[in-house]
């Protein structure tokens, strides 16, 4: 008979996952990430210089394109939201993407350009603090 206590359901968790207070944390840091793509896009089309994404919704069949900087918070939230051992990966993904839009907006508006780099560099800096919130695996073993 062995002398450990039965596991709790903690131990049964996926190890990876994140701890709840851990998704809290990056699904309201990907909220907040939303909100100034969506204050960044408002202020360019206010200013007059409308980054390649808001650009596009002069032609119908363009206009899909509006969402591209939207998909990457979105992604992450859905993913922590429903598969947190994931949610470094999604957050890399999210990384990417937001750095590629601020790439093509540099020669169009450098202003909103450095405002989704900066964003882009809050998703990565978020994706690394994930790390210490996912959950280590238990080793039952003496």
């Amino acid at each position: 008979m062995s002398s450990l206590p039965p596991p709790n359901r903690a131990q049964y968790l996926r190890a990876g996952s994140l701890t709840p207070s851990w998704k809290f944390a990056l699904i309201a840091t990907q909220m907040l990430i939303l909100a100034s793509l969506l204050m960044l896009g408002v202020s360019a089309s206010t200013v007059g210089k409308p980054t390649w994404w808001l650009a596009s919704t002069d032609n119908n069949l363009l206009a899909v394109l509006i969402v591209v900087p939207f998909l990457a918070p979105t992604v992450v939230i859905f993913v922590a939201a429903r598969a947190s051992h994931l949610a470094p990966v999604a957050g890399l993904f999210a990384t990417a993407l937001l750095a590629a839009t601020s790439v093509v907006d540099i020669s169009r508006t450098p202003g909103i350009a450095l405002g989704e780099a900066i964003l882009a560099g809050c998703t990565a800096l978020t994706t690394i603090a994930v790390f210490a919130g996912r959950r280590r695996a238990v080793n039952s073993a003496p």
